[in-house]
């Protein structure tokens, strides 16, 4: 039996009992938030940072910059859609469109185009109007069978990848 307080009363309970060890998967997860809080931590001394993060979190209603850092270092950006219909290989400057989210803010969407694993052409894509876009830069005239592979990064540097096959 152990005495403890509980709200200004000493109350009489059983002795705790000793924690079971740990899974894999929750030892995977308890690794990713000692991760995410070292990240948040570095962004409060970053004022910069911090100060993007403290207008996102007022703006949300989330209690504050590192948890909204923490938050936004625990998940990675989505890709939603890769938008290749108007690409045909047959002329510069056909735009791709790339629909991706975050929790916070995408800072780079790359664009690779492949033939027989040899690339065609990469760049980066740029933001216009809440959707990325990239313009191509090189021809392709085999088209039929290339893939195009988008990936996607965002201020903590969580990385997502996606692919398809023209």
């Amino acid at each position: 039996m152990v005495l403890k307080r509980v709200h200004g009363k000493t109350v009489l309970s059983k002795m705790p009992k000793k924690p079971a060890a740990r899974s894999a998967k929750q030892q995977m997860c308890a690794q990713g938030f000692k991760l995410a809080t070292a990240y948040a931590k570095s962004v409060m001394q970053n004022p910069e940072l911090k100060a993007l993060y403290s207008a996102e979190a007022k703006r949300r209603g989330v209690i504050n910059a590192y948890n909204m850092a923490v938050s936004d270092y625990l998940k990675a950006p989505e890709i939603s859609h890769i938008n290749a219909e108007a690409y045909t290989g047959t002329q510069k400057g056909e735009l791709i469109t790339i629909e991706v989210s975050d929790n916070f803010k995408v800072v780079q969407v790359k664009v690779t185009i492949l033939h027989d694993e040899r690339t065609v052409e990469e760049g980066n894509a740029i933001l216009i109007a809440d959707i990325w876009q990239y313009a191509t830069t090189a021809l392709n005239s085999t088209l039929l069978g290339s893939k195009i592979i988008v990936t996607v990064l965002d201020r903590p540097n969580n990385r997502v990848v996606k692919e398809i096959v023209l």
